[in-house]
């Protein structure tokens, strides 16, 4: 006998669908277009009927012996009729269309750890499924394809999911996690706080029915027949097409030579770190902005020596005032009971990846500790200075000697070199890129490219449109997630023909993050920029609790740091948003005694 299934019959008065078992049907001379098909796989039968699971998962094979044959059955069908009393799980159900447009069925089909066809040998289809398989996955078809699983491109694949709920969606991301932005809430009008959660592709799928994860990497982009080609071989046509794949470490020139010479870039990046740092007793540190002051401040039972070409730390985000505050902060105290270490991690063996970018607050639940316990860690910082050469040592406990611009000399068992990043180029285009000077993806104010209908966002694009007064481009998460939001908007509304207004949060930069343990708030033109030499700054410091940078031109508030939980961050938002002309306060308007808020409200 053959097996049997589930459909919809018909609908009851309630409008809940009615589900009758059925034989499975012998004549297959009339295909099922595959719109029918893709309806299917979202009705509340196929759901019954293969309990969420890949198609293949509850599907035996009949054989004689004790093991199976090496392959499979060529066809389960001939002359338009099933053929065999146990078809393969493509063919006893006539409602499962292998087509590249049936996004939603070809991924039951891939491996999510490599991104490749997954083998007959485990799904059990027949030879002649298979085939068609393999010719569909090679050419898969999606409305909007993003590339980069990041906190821009999960981002904008969540958007495009919630706007465009029946659309299909493919997001490509070289990496089996993806990077998730959860906790998101507002601070103020324009400035955000968030977490960032790793999750695997199937949890994310199973959150967003019309979003293929795809495990894979891109290497090509052809514009005018709009298709992209994947490492795997894949090819996927697509309709609108966001690059999201962020950036990657711009490395010392020695690191090419030295093993011991490491970039944090990615989660995975972060682990090979931490596994070397353990056996490490000195360290230098290369970089002067948010991840290298992250680690300094984080890292335990090791000789620290941070190397920075500025006159103070913590340069890309504040001034010399804040860094001055921040300087108790590098004397270490060595807890001797660490947090857990938790983190999801799975095993991605033969794929060459480089993760997303990492988060907010990346370093939190970690352990970075050296195997120096026997004495306190101390930090030697490093000004004005740069690395010259780097030489394998001789006779000595630690490997390489490491020798600055200013003639120091410093021995250490690994360099992690944290300058920068540039957009990722690793890929080819049928036609060019229009390129910013420093290799971005010039985009304008719809986050779109100068090639049709291909969308960038987050670290790999450059804004090129007319800024507004108060607000600039940084390579940040917080910049990331909304450039992601407002391209995903942007893309909607072009497919829709209707009119995209740009977003809010494109008038005033604004950044909320950690350094030091303290809360950091960073709005407008929070150090000067684009001011010359043109203003003036007030200034609130009390010593290990809060630091307070006003920037004024005109007697109106330009931008601000604001360090520490003063809760001033929401009017000064408002202060440089509306300009209020602030002469009437005078130097008050920072005075401790005087509640300035009440101004305002």
């Amino acid at each position: 006998l053959l097996s049997t299934s589930l459909v919809v019959r018909n609908q009851s008065s309630n409008d809940k669908p009615v589900l009758e078992v059925r034989e499975i049907v012998k004549d297959r001379s009339q295909p099922v277009p595959v719109e029918t098909s893709i309806r299917y796989l979202k009705s509340a039968a196929y759901q019954q009927t293969y309990e969420g699971q890949p198609v293949w998962v509850l599907y035996r094979r009949n054989h004689k012996g004790l093991f199976p044959p090496r392959k499979t059955r060529k066809t389960c069908i001939r002359g338009g009729q099933l053929a065999t009393g146990n078809p393969c799980p493509l063919c006893r159900d006539e409602y499962l269309v292998v087509h590249e447009q049936n996004v939603e069925l070809l991924k039951q089909f891939i491996s999510p750890h490599t991104g490749g066809i997954l083998s007959y040998s485990k799904t059990g289809v027949c030879q002649k499924k298979h085939q068609q398989l393999q010719i569909s996955i090679t050419l898969m078809e999606a409305t909007f394809v993003i590339v980069g699983g990041g906190i821009a491109g999960v981002t904008c694949a969540e958007t495009l999911a919630f706007l465009e709920p029946e659309k299909s969606i493919i997001l490509l991301s070289e990496s089996s996690l993806i990077k998730t932005v959860v906790n998101l809430h507002a601070i103020t009008k324009t400035l955000t706080d968030f977490d960032i959660k790793e999750v695997n592709a199937e949890e994310f799928n199973d959150k967003h029915s019309n979003i293929t994860v795809l495990h894979d990497a891109l290497t090509e982009i052809d514009d005018k027949e709009r298709y992209i080609k994947t490492r795997e071989n894949i090819t996927i046509k697509y309709q609108y097409l966001c690059l999201c794949m962020g950036a990657e470490p711009k490395l010392i020139p020695q690191a090419d030579e030295f093993l011991e010479i490491l970039g944090i870039r990615d989660t995975d990046s972060v682990e090979s770190f931490i596994e070397k740092l353990e056996s490490s007793k000195k360290l230098v540190i290369v970089g002067n902005g948010g991840i290298a002051s992250e680690l300094v401040y984080k890292i335990r039972n090791a000789d620290i020596h941070w190397v920075i070409k500025d006159r103070h730390i913590a340069a890309t985000f504040v001034d010399p005032g804040a860094a001055e505050f921040f300087q108790p902060s590098l004397k270490k105290e060595d807890v001797s009971e660490p947090p857990i270490s938790k983190r999801m991690r799975y095993q991605e063996d033969e794929f060459k990846k480089s993760g997303a970018a990492l988060g907010p607050d990346w370093y939190k639940n970690l352990i970075i500790s050296g195997a120096n316990a026997t004495v306190p860690s101390s930090v030697t910082v490093h000004y004005q200075s740069e690395i010259a050469s780097v030489q394998r040592t001789v006779n000595s406990e630690v490997p390489i000697e490491v020798t600055l611009t200013n003639g120091e000399k410093v021995e250490c068992n690994i360099i992690v070199s944290a300058t920068g990043v540039a957009p990722r180029k690793n890929y080819v285009t049928k036609s060019k890129f229009e390129l910013s000077e420093d290799g971005g993806i010039l985009v304008d104010e719809f986050m779109q490219t100068s090639l049709p209908n291909v969308y960038a966002a987050g670290d790999i694009c450059s804004a090129n449109w007319p800024l507004a007064k108060h607000w600039f481009q940084m390579k940040l998460w917080t910049q990331a997630r909304q450039m992601g939001c407002y391209a995903a908007k942007s893309m909607v509304g072009h497919m829709n023909g209707e009119e995209v207004l740009q977003d809010f949060c494109f008038e005033l930069f604004a950044h909320s993050t950690k350094l030091f343990g303290y809360k950091v708030i960073l709005l407008g033109l929070f150090n000067g920029q684009k001011l010359g030499m043109d203003y003036e700054i007030l200034l609130r410091m009390t010593k290990g609790l809060e630091y307070i940078k006003f920037v004024l031109q005109n007697d109106r508030l330009q931008g601000a740091v604001i360090i520490g939980d003063t809760d001033l961050e929401e009017m000064a938002e408002n202060l440089i948003l509306n300009q209020i002309d602030l002469s009437p306060f005078g130097d008050d308007i920072l005075n401790p005694d005087i509640d300035i808020e009440d101004y305002f409200d």
